[in-house]
């Protein structure tokens, strides 16, 4: 053997042993993502959800086929959970059972399933992951989605909530920066979403609350500043509550017809802007007293029966620009209500339309 060919062959061996002992820790740290697939008829990985849950790591998939579930599911990991052509999550075989849990610091996404049947659809008590509900319909539950005491920055998107005995989205207590986005709440006994007591920023979307047994959203008593943007609320108490909060508001594209009052927030601190909105209520359409922040309305169309915007005891600016006001009631109608008010109001090309019309500045 010549003197080129053995120092080949030795560095060879050199190589060879030095990956012996490398440790497996330090030699390869990833485990591959798995997709554990789910079929009730023994066709695929798993016959249960909760089966290929419970088997799943850390950023796998669990691939729910088409068929009728009648589970509980409760996710520790941090995986995706998809029904790519939908699935049924049935709970009519529980007494107060939940669709799916979120424990803890989990944070999975849970993808095109129809839950239906359940004290909670979904369920995330306590929870402090980022975790993602999407694609996601939610009927005749107690509760669509409960979150309350939640930290994370939570998502709930292109979903439905339909026919709960209370709220479409209870999160009161959260301090989270959530988003709720696309999704339609309908005939739901509570609020579309409430989220009382609160203290994160969130952001409301694209969201429909049709036939509330309350209000649109309700987020008094919160710290937290909010967006709320082409969101509609119909047939319901009040589109936008907020009472005893001190965030600041700005709510753009907001729609709420056939409800008593459109916008409500009394013992506030922050600053308000309502800018391309419409107000068709019965009652009132911009509510505000004994709050303190500087209030801005631009943009915007309110037709009520009894009052316009009432601003009584107020102690901030306001600023009313390119907007229209209608009153129709034949009595005690009052276009703009500002009796009180400690701070300069601001009326800039705003129509002010009633029978009897009465505008207190």
């Amino acid at each position: 053997m010549d003197d080129a060919r053995a120092a080949v062959i030795a560095l060879l061996l050199s190589a060879v042993l030095t990956l012996a002992v490398v440790p497996a820790s330090v030699a390869g740290t990833q485990t591959a993502q798995e997709t554990l697939t789910v079929d009730k008829d023994g066709s695929a990985d798993y016959r249960s959800i909760q089966a290929a849950v419970d088997a799943a790591d850390s950023g796998d998939t669990v691939e729910v086929r088409p068929g009728t579930y009648y589970e509980e599911v409760r996710i520790n990991e941090n995986i995706s959970l998809v029904a790519p052509d939908r699935a049924i999550l049935d709970g009519s075989r529980f007494v107060n059972g939940t669709g799916v849990t979120v424990a803890g610091p989990a944070e999975p996404t849970v993808t095109g399933f129809t839950v239906r049947n359940y004290r909670f659809g979904v369920m995330a008590n306590g929870t402090n992951g980022d975790w993602t509900v999407s694609n996601t319909t939610v009927i005749a539950a107690d509760v669509g989605v409960y979150a309350p005491n939640s930290s994370g920055n939570w998502t709930i998107e292109d979903a439905a909530v339909a026919s709960t005995t209370y709220s479409g989205v209870f999160a009161r207590e959260t301090s989270g920066d959530w988003t709720i986005r696309d999704t339609r709440f309908v005939a739901v006994g509570g609020d579309g979403a409430d989220v009382r007591r609160s203290s994160g920023d969130w952001a409301v979307a694209a969201v429909v609350v049709d036939r509330s047994g309350a209000d649109g959203v309700d987020a008094s008593g919160t710290t937290g500043d909010w967006t709320v943007q082409n969101t509609e609320v119909r047939r319901s108490d009040t589109g936008v509550k907020a009472i005893d909060s001190d965030g600041d508001w700005t709510v753009t594209d907001l729609t709420v017809r056939r409800s008593d009052t459109g916008l409500v927030t009394a013992f506030s601190g922050g600053a308000w802007t309502l800018e391309n909105a419409t107000l068709e209520t019965r009652d009132i359409g911009v509510f505000s007293a004994r709050t303190t922040g500087a209030w801005t309305i631009q943009n915007t169309i309110i037709e009520s029966r009894q009052q316009g915007i009432h601003a009584v005891k107020t102690n901030a600016s306001w600023t009313v620009s390119e907007s229209t006001v209608s009153v129709t009631a034949e009595q005690n109608a009052i276009g703009v209500d500002a009796r009180s008010a400690s701070e300069g109001w601001s009326l800039e090309n705003v129509t002010i339309d009633s029978p009897d019309i009465k505008v207190a500045e």
